[in-house]
């Protein structure tokens, strides 16, 4: 998916087909994503350069302080 638009003051993402929930900016280079669907929670991520995003059942990100996120469908996206 392509980004289309980024809002950080609403902590908003505007793809191609959807709008994501900001979770956590790694310098404005990475961005990790969420939105919910009929009840269950999507995470992504983003190349702010590239501007793409791509949807992930497991999250390979790590934050900018060094933060570990977890992902759960029911749940969504948790600091750890």
């Amino acid at each position: 998916m392509n980004i289309i638009s980024i809002d950080h003051e609403n902590n908003q993402v505007q793809s191609d087909y959807h709008v994501w929930e900001i979770v956590s900016n790694n310098d404005g280079k990475f961005l990790l994503l969420q939105r919910e669907e009929e009840g269950r929670f999507i995470a992504a991520e983003a190349d702010v350069k590239k501007k793409h995003i791509w949807e992930v059942k497991e999250i390979a990100y790590r934050g900018p302080n060094g933060d570990t996120f977890f992902y759960d469908e029911d749940s969504g996206i948790l600091k750890l």
